[in-house]
């Protein structure tokens, strides 16, 4: 096959429309060939498959059906060969665009619209500096912490006082409002102001005691997690039958013995203030880092496909789901308790799409920039990380996926992207002592990019344009050619 010629025109949106030109001898050629494989198809009394001359093979099956037959051939390899020509690098199936009917006299010419990887270009950061926050831990912070350690180990007396706040209140409900079935009293346990009733209900029960009955009128909200009470009045029918209050054990030695592996209260301190300090240099640790992918993001340019943006949107929107699916919550349900609708949701998720397609790119083009590259002995130690994450029956089946040529670049990226972050964040807090480093620790959860190469069961399909459904020419249209 000769050399199609190829030009491409860079477009908005991270897309780009290739002019390709097939020669003539090309396609003639090719029709030939397509002659062959439709003889062989076709029935044509007096000559075996694939033996009838050109023209009873055109007279029978029709010239639009051969000529289709070629072009089914010479698309998929001219748009190949086009790609290597001009070095584009597609990133989705190309819109195919056939509007002249093809003829064996004269080149054929169609074009390709493709969305192509995305781009960036760094910007200037050498203004920037990032303060590294304060991670010591007060004696008030390690009190606060021991409080509601504390609380959390508290015991409930009953009283015969009338109920404050605070107070845990065993009551019977009735709820009632238009349109629902009357039901019988139901019993909850009800601390007082630390509850999700409707707002009046604390009032009412404040100030009463074992046996008293109080009601109360709400309007429910429009996004109430319940959705047979949303946007009504209901009326609540309340029964007191007891009044509890908290009782906080003393903080003392035996407190401590009784919630873990402490001697005294001075251990359970030193480790309250241990817990503390890490907390606070895990969450400084991450403040920095955000900070100088922010700064690095934010004095770059992007260009990214459309196409890149669904994708990743999709992914998020799987995470988010399934994040909620393992607390027992519902999509629907974490809306409404938000005040949220689907619209909201896909914003949020598009936003984080986007941000983390920005963060990767940004990375690598620092990477890049900064000469940053990935030993075998870094590749082979991240992949040991992420095995170590999964249970011992599956790590055999992880190793084996991250090993992939295909799955190593993936490796390659993520362990390039965070040198880089170190590096980026070397530079811009003028190379201080960071308060935690989260990146190597065994058994963390994997990056998702990583943790999704481990658990993958087949690897993506390859981009090929898809001749059928390209915006080609009615085939009563083709152009004979000549005998």
């Amino acid at each position: 096959m000769t050399e199609t010629v190829a030009t491409a025109e860079k477009l908005e949106g991270s897309r780009v429309r290739l002019s390709v030109e097939v020669p003539v001898a090309d396609l003639q050629t090719e029709y030939g060939r397509a002659i062959q494989r439709v003889s062989r198809r076709v029935k044509i009394p007096g000559f075996r498959p694939g033996k009838a001359p050109r023209q009873l093979v055109e007279n029978a099956a029709g010239v639009a059906t051969v000529m289709q037959e070629m072009l089914e051939t010479v698309v998929p390899r001219a748009y190949t060969s086009a790609l290597e020509e001009t070095g584009v690098t597609p990133v989705d199936q190309p819109e195919l665009d056939i509007s002249d009917p093809p003829s064996l006299d004269v080149p054929f010419v169609f074009s390709a619209e493709v969305a192509v990887a995305p781009t960036v270009v760094l910007g200037d950061i050498g203004d920037v500096t990032i303060d590294v926050p304060d991670t010591s831990v007060t004696s008030e912070e390690i009190d606060g912490e021991l409080e509601q350690l504390r609380t959390s180990q508290s015991a409930w007396d009953a009283t015969d006082r009338v109920a404050v706040s605070g107070d845990m209140v065993q009551t019977r409900i009735r709820i009632s409002a238009a349109g629902l079935d009357p039901d019988d009293p139901q019993p909850y346990n009800v601390i007082v102001g630390e509850n999700g009733f409707p707002e009046g209900f604390d009032d009412a029960v404040i100030g009463k005691s074992d046996g008293d009955q109080v009601s109360y009128e709400a309007d429910i909200p429009a996004d109430d997690p319940n959705e047979t009470l949303r946007g009504k009045k209901v009326a609540f029918e309340i029964e007191i039958d007891g009044v509890s209050e908290r009782r906080l054990p003393e903080l003392d030695d035996e407190f401590a013995r009784s919630v873990g592996p402490f001697d005294d209260l001075e251990a359970l301190r030193a480790r309250v203030s241990e817990s503390l300090g890490e907390r606070k240099a895990h969450d400084a640790q991450h403040q920095i880092e955000d900070g100088a992918v922010e700064a690095l993001i934010g004095r770059a340019t992007f260009d990214i496909a459309e196409v890149l943006v669904d994708r990743e949107r999709e992914q998020v929107d799987k995470d988010r789901t399934q994040a909620l699916v393992n607390q027992g919550v519902a999509v629907d349900t974490y809306l409404a308790m938000r005040g949220e609708t689907r619209e909201s949701w896909d914003d949020e998720a598009k936003a984080e799409a986007l941000r983390r397609i920005r963060r990767s790119l940004a990375l690598e083009q620092y990477a890049e920039a900064e000469g940053i590259a990935a030993d075998t002995e870094e590749l082979a130690e991240e992949i040991e990380r992420v095995v170590a994450y999964y249970p011992e029956a599956r790590r055999n089946l992880v190793r084996s996926n991250l090993a992939r040529d295909e799955s190593r670049a993936q490796v390659e990226n993520t362990v390039r992207s965070r040198k880089a972050l170190g590096k980026l964040v070397e530079k811009l807090t003028g190379g201080v002592e960071l308060p935690h480093d989260h990146h190597h620790h065994d058994h963390d959860e994997p990056p998702p990019e990583l943790a999704a190469v481990a658990e993958a069961d087949e690897s993506e399909e390859e981009v090929l344009p898809d001749v059928d459904n390209a915006e080609a020419p009615e085939t009563t249209e083709l152009e004979r050619p000549e005998q």
